[in-house]
């Protein structure tokens, strides 16, 4: 069975055709066309060794509290400066450091959970993220769900019919998206199949190879047809999304962009990433994990920290020059947001690794970012005496009480302010609609990382998917 014909059985072909309906009867609509690729770095990053802090004394106390581990301020393997800023990059990234240089990329410094809600259990701090509730882990949706749905139902903006609107890129559905029913869930979209007995559409048996091994596939959307049950939906979507997998995925895919993409984990989902979005299928969001970074010992092992962190930085910066050198408006519409659960502490443990913090950072990627700037209010490294890191009194205002949390970069930014500017300002969502994604946050206040939505003109959704689907 071919592409057009397939589609036109299943439910791709009804959600493709409802997409070009709505496309008409809403012709006065403007939907939102706002791509968000949401990045969570499990275990917990080191972003002090990130970014490294080099203004005033706060590189001294990050240095005699790091003795093995403290990336140098000057020197072999020094961090390379940020212009105007008490900060420089690791070594091992610069391609992040080009992404800022061209106002692409933001910083937002000790930002993380309220350092009175912090918890240093990965499972724990995770879901106060996740679900969008810090001090709570009972929360019975994701914030990323209740986003979907703000957008999908109470405010309008995305289409009446949706196909692929969430790609997880993982095993599970994260937290995040708790509650949601619109996502797919897939490690990568060359291995997404349904594989069962002999019509698997990869199954490799010469009798089997070509048009034969398709016959019972083929024949499943006629019998979830006969039913309305949301189990036959269910199914019925599940073919679709492996229709377009199968058909249009290209496994050999080397992007756009001059930046080639090279063959690290991260470097190849978000190479996966930037294939569906450019499918037109109307995905909104993407989830991805980057892991093992949860350094209690040897960090100073390059394949503990450096060269994940370079592997990253390589991976983001092919990702967005792929976007920005491909035909469409893909990387107008599209923003990075990457997180992690907490930071490290700043003294490194007998183990040259660090253990769990609290404040970090976060990264902001994308055209619509004001880049090139540091966010957020820098609360110091000033160690205080009680430990003997030092023995005199902060120079700043003369205490000798810690600046630190616990040992830990404090947290001076809740990171919803983060997330709620991204709703508003890229979403659309208003008021309401955005303290139903972070209920119990109160006190919102624009930092001015993202660039208020300003032309309605540039939302209609108008990708191509839909209406070569429907021929």
């Amino acid at each position: 069975m071919k592409r057009r014909q397939f589609l036109k059985s299943s439910a791709l072909g009804t959600l493709a055709g409802g997409l070009a309906v709505s496309q008409t009867v809403h012709a006065g609509t403007s939907y939102n066309e706002e791509i968000l690729v949401y990045i969570f770095l499990r275990g917990g990053i080191d972003g002090c060794n990130l970014v490294v802090p080099l203004g005033d004394k706060d590189h001294e106390y990050y240095s005699l509290m790091r003795p093995v581990l403290a990336i140098p301020d000057s020197g072999e393997g020094a961090a390379i400066p940020i212009a105007a800023e008490p900060f420089g990059f690791h070594p091992r990234v610069s391609p992040l450091k080009d992404l800022y240089d061209d106002k692409r990329l933001a910083i937002i410094q000790a930002v993380g959970t309220p350092d009175e809600l912090a918890s240093r259990s990965h499972f724990d701090a995770e879901k106060y993220i996740e679900l969008g509730t810090p001090g709570m882990v009972g929360t019975p949706t994701g914030w990323l769900h209740r986003h979907f749905f703000s957008m999908s139902d109470t405010l309008g903006l995305y289409p009446p019919e949706i196909f692929m609107p969430i790609v997880a890129f993982r095993n599970n559905p994260p937290s995040s998206l708790l509650g949601n029913n619109s996502s797919l869930t897939v490690w990568s979209p060359q291995q997404f199949r349904l594989d069962n007995a002999h019509w698997r559409w990869n199954y490799q048996e010469p009798e089997w190879v070509g048009e034969k091994g398709l016959m019972q596939l083929e024949m499943l959307p006629d019998i979830y047809n006969l039913s309305a049950s949301e189990v036959s939906h269910a199914g019925d979507q599940a073919l679709a999304a492996e229709a377009l997998l199968r058909e249009n995925f290209d496994p050999d895919y080397v992007g756009a962009g001059d930046i080639a993409y090279e063959g690290s984990d991260i470097g190849n989902q978000l190479r996966d990433v930037a294939q569906m979005i450019k499918l037109d299928a109307g995905g909104r969001v993407f989830t991805l994990d980057y892991g093992f970074f949860d350094s209690h010992a040897d960090q100073n092992n390059p394949d503990n920290y450096d060269n994940l962190v370079a592997d990253l930085s390589r991976a983001l910066s092919s990702f967005m020059d792929d976007l920005e050198k491909s035909a469409g408006p893909y990387a107008d519409r599209t923003t990075v947001i990457i997180q992690s659960e907490f930071g490290r502490r700043l003294f490194e443990n007998n183990s040259q690794g660090t253990d769990h913090g609290n404040g970090n950072l976060m990264m902001v990627l994308g055209k619509n970012v004001n880049g090139g700037k540091i966010y957020g209010n820098w609360p110091g490294l000033y160690p205080g005496t009680e430990d003997d890191w030092v023995d005199y009194a902060n120079p700043k205002n003369g205490s000798t009480d810690p600046e630190l949390f616990e040992g830990a970069l404090a947290t001076t930014t809740d990171f919803r302010q983060v997330l709620s500017e991204y709703l508003e300002h890229r979403g659309q969502h208003t008021p309401a609609s955005r303290k139903y994604v972070f209920p119990g946050f109160s006190g919102y206040s624009p930092l001015g990382i993202f660039k208020p939505m300003a032309n309605p003109d540039d939302m209609i959704f108008n990708g191509g998917f839909e209406s070569t689907a429907s021929e």
